[in-house]
């Protein structure tokens, strides 16, 4: 079969739907209504428009299709760093679940500061979502009132029931910071500290404040925490490790929020040569996979990222697809796992 060179849109270059409809010898309301739902066209007819597609490396407008029907497919998914381990542990099984429902996930990433995320946000509702997800954030009013006045469902995740404005997905992280601490008061420490970063952020406030809660309950003083707004890092953890110590040098466990400023705070020790845990307990309050390796292993808060993503992903394609007529709170469960850096204490 012969075909006419290929006509693109004056000026673009680009390859439109008619001329993909003009390669298949059919029309172009049956090509986007192919497109559009599969199923409502002949699986003949579906092979030979997507032949056509394939060939001539069509790509279709989705914003436009979605004003043009009221309907979206796009999911947007508002970070606060893709360099995180929890901010990126639940999207393996968020984006797998979604694709099965017919959804495409399209990502921003911003640096925790709420001005930009309301620049990053305005520019994504431009592809004019079925939903928006945020992750671990505060928001400022210009984002809550862009978002109320786009009327899409919007879905919390990490955070559980911070911020009633949404409904959320996610764990307590003052309940993981007040477990960790007591888990190294069980152990026999006394002197604890808190290593923490991105401390604008309601996670790591909230994280902070289960520390305190912790020593408060069981009459020691918190008093020895270093912060930042930065992103966490091994040399934040190795700077913090050396500043409390400068303070209070019985200092004997440490409460880390993120693994980066774990493996940082356990390099100081090695580079002191103080014993781990026999002088230096840590424990992190996030789990990634190098914990389990590092010598001695470190001790972490355990948390289900992959039942987060999937729960947050069926949760808003349940109501997407109107299987439910609003969107409700859950929350997921965590738990404390000793590992070698956080033994038991000997005297």
């Amino acid at each position: 079969m012969s075909h006419e060179p290929t006509r693109k849109r004056k000026g673009t270059g680009k390859v439109t739907l008619a001329d993909v409809a003009k390669y298949a010898g059919v029309g172009s309301m049956t090509v986007s209504r192919a497109l559009r739902t599969p199923d409502a066209v002949s699986e003949k007819l579906r092979e030979k428009i997507e032949e056509a597609v394939r060939t001539l490396g069509y790509i279709p407008n989705k914003a436009a299709g979605a004003l043009a029907s009221g309907q979206s497919d796009t999911v947007i998914a508002l970070l606060p760093s893709g360099m995180e381990f929890i901010a990126a542990a639940f999207l393996p099984s968020f984006q797998r679940y979604l694709n099965k429902a017919g959804y495409q996930l399209i990502l921003g990433y911003f640096d925790g500061e709420p001005g930009q995320e309301h620049t990053l946000l305005s520019a994504l509702m431009a592809h004019h979502p079925a939903a928006v997800l945020l992750y671990g954030c505060q928001q400022s009013m210009q984002t809550h009132q862009l978002l109320s006045n786009a009327q899409v469902p919007v879905l919390k995740l990490g955070e559980y029931n911070v911020d009633t404005r949404y409904p959320t997905i996610g764990v307590d992280h003052f309940a993981i910071g007040k477990g960790a601490t007591t888990h190294l008061i069980e152990h026999g420490y006394d002197q604890i500290g808190f290593i923490g970063a991105g401390s604008q952020l309601s996670m790591l406030q909230q994280q902070l404040q289960g520390w305190q809660s912790a020593l408060l309950k069981h009459y020691y003083t918190p008093d020895h925490s270093h912060t930042t707004h930065e992103r966490p890092s091994a040399e934040f953890g190795r700077e913090g490790l050396a500043k409390l110590l400068l303070r209070q040098a019985s200092l004997n466990a440490l409460v880390c929020s993120h693994a980066e400023i774990a493996l940082g705070v356990l390099f100081e020790c090695q580079r002191r040569v103080l014993k781990v845990p026999e002088q230096m307990a840590i424990i992190c309050l996030e789990d990634a996979p190098i914990l389990a390796h590092t010598y001695p292993p470190i001790a972490s808060a355990i948390i289900d990222y992959h039942a987060m993503g999937k729960s947050a992903a069926k949760l808003l394609c349940q109501h997407l697809n109107q299987q439910t007529e609003a969107m409700t709170s859950h929350e997921i469960h965590f738990s404390i796992k000793g590992r070698a850096s956080s033994h038991a204490r000997v005297f």
